[in-house]
């Protein structure tokens, strides 16, 4: 369970969180959306596998009366790290169906370094969330066709920072 402690530390010291790739980004969201589920009663406690479902964080919020309402960071990833001890795992897994759509509030990432992503596409649903919206996505992908950015899986990398208005708490 090193990487959960490592990641608590890093909730706790304020360090920046800075998934490399939207794979690791919904990876890191769904371990927050598991700590929240088992926090919140909201799955079985004692099963050994963990899912979120696709539209889980939108139902969820909307249950405990809106986004700053629901636990922060560092209480859902302890909640997780907690189930993992108790369940006896050695490591915390399960399956997600997270999907990241503008109005989405991130717990586990400050900024995103990832590529630049097709049009029309779900990877660029959660940049448009991350970033703050419909018309700054806009604005990046702009620049990118004018500067000549190479797109898709073998293209240039671009570093994200989430929007402040995108965030649910940490501590």
């Amino acid at each position: 369970m090193a990487t959960i402690d490592l990641l608590k530390k890093a909730i706790l010291e304020g360090s920046p969180l800075i998934p490399i790739g939207t794979t690791s980004t919904r990876t890191l969201e769904s371990l927050y959306w598991w700590g929240v589920k088992l926090k919140l009663a909201d799955c079985d406690q004692n099963s050994t596998e963990l899912r979120v479902d696709q539209w889980d964080p939108y139902r969820v919020s909307q249950s405990v009366g809106g986004w700053n309402e629901l636990p922060t960071a560092y209480e859902a990833v302890n909640a997780a790290s907690e189930w993992a001890e108790r369940t006896q795992q050695r490591a915390v897994t399960g399956d997600t169906s997270l999907m990241i759509v503008p109005g989405y509030k991130f717990a586990l990432c400050d900024y995103l370094f990832t590529n630049t992503h097709q049009p029309r596409s779900t990877l660029l649903m959660l940049i448009s969330s991350l970033v703050g919206g419909h018309q700054r996505t806009k604005r990046i992908y702009d620049h990118a066709l004018r500067e000549n950015y190479r797109f898709l899986s073998y293209g240039d990398g671009t570093l994200l920072q989430c929007s402040k208005g995108s965030q649910i708490s940490r501590v």
